[in-house]
């Protein structure tokens, strides 16, 4: 009796099955195997400098008071590896070890003296050999938008880092630069330590602006602030919505206007800025009402209830609820604070 053919080929199409699925059960646990080998070997790596014991630390900028965030020389020896943005402008600089860094879709290495920028919600992914050192500044930009208009030249240079589309994003410094960096870094976190936490926002501004000045001059040496109109990025819609409120805080909100102007329906724009950010946009215009509250007390004599309906507050005792929430303080209390700060720096006058 023959052998059919067609039966010989069903038996061969099993066998070639088998065999695929065999060298994928193989490849599977090769696969789990190496990645078991590979974090054995960096647990007896950690272990071996003292690191195991250590808690991890992530650190996230806080914007709640200052509107800044700095570190300054800090060990990292804890892995951390995410996609994330920032809702302000961010100088990442290394000064020991290296890295991988995912960029705009692409994949770039890191190496001692590298500085990166990033641009408001760009995400990006960041990846370190451990241990290394790096410094960080991040700051939002509205704090930053009444003092640099007085420099025009200045502005021009946040305006393109802010809004263009950035041609590069990561330099590498030569050892002179990585020493006057360096020395930019130091005198911030110096004067940040000497004065009390109240007075730290004003050195903020102070450093700012000669960080900026110093960026300009010796690092983006390329960067073309003068011509106009320069190539605008997409702006994300988080970024949108900043810009909507920075126009229209002190009007009465309505999320359905918001929505209505940036062309989404209310819910999924409520949604994709807490995914973004972490915080509803109600909460973000009542920070942005409070910062401007902030200013308005520590320049101006106007009463604590007009300081509140300037700033969009239409309720003089909400506004006084919400301030002492977020500072610690009443607004009659915060503006004292201040005058006797900036009293503290006068030049005596006997």
């Amino acid at each position: 009796m023959r052998f059919p053919f067609y039966l010989a080929i069903i038996a061969q199409s099993r066998l070639y099955f088998v065999t695929v699925k065999l060298h994928f059960i193989f490849f599977l646990l090769k696969a789990i195997a190496v990645n078991f080998l590979l974090s054995y070997n960096e647990s007896i790596f950690l272990r071996t400098r003292g690191w195991d014991h250590m808690k991890p630390r992530i650190d996230r900028p806080n914007f709640r008071c200052n509107q800044f965030y700095f570190l300054h020389k800090e060990w990292q020896n804890v892995p951390v590896q995410h996609y994330h943005a920032h809702e302000g402008i961010e100088f990442l600089y290394i000064h020991e070890g290296s890295g991988r860094l995912i960029l705009d879709d692409r994949l770039y290495t890191l190496g001692p003296r590298a500085l990166v920028f990033f641009q408001p919600y760009q995400p990006h992914l960041l990846s370190y050999e451990l241990p290394y050192l790096r410094s960080l500044v991040k700051f939002k930009l509205p704090l930053s938008d009444p003092f640099i208009q007085l420099f025009p030249r200045l502005c021009d240079f946040f305006g393109v880092l802010e809004k263009s589309v950035a041609k590069q994003q990561i330099f590498q410094l030569d050892p002179k630069q990585d020493k006057e960096l360096s020395g930019h870094l130091a005198l911030l976190d110096e004067a940040l330590r000497a004065v009390t936490l109240h007075e730290q926002k004003e050195q903020f501004h102070v450093f700012l602006l000669q960080f900026m000045s110093f960026l300009k001059l010796r690092i983006f040496i390329e960067v073309d602030t003068v011509a106009r109109p320069f190539p605008l990025r997409h702006a994300h819609y988080p970024e949108k919505v900043w810009e909507w409120v920075n126009l229209h805080f002190k009007e009465p909100f309505h999320l359905n206007k918001l929505a209505l102007d940036l062309h989404l329906s209310a819910s999924y724009l409520s949604g994709l800025f807490r995914q973004y950010t972490g915080s509803t946009i109600t909460e973000y215009i009542t920070k942005r009402r409070l910062d401007e509250a902030c200013l308005l007390l520590q320049t101006t004599s106007l009463p604590i209830d007009q300081v509140g309906k300037n700033s969009g507050f239409r309720n003089a005792a909400y506004f006084c609820r919400s301030f002492k929430k977020r500072y610690g303080l009443t607004p009659q209390q915060y503006r004292i604070q201040s005058a006797q700060s900036f009293e503290s720096f006068m030049p005596s006058t006997r």
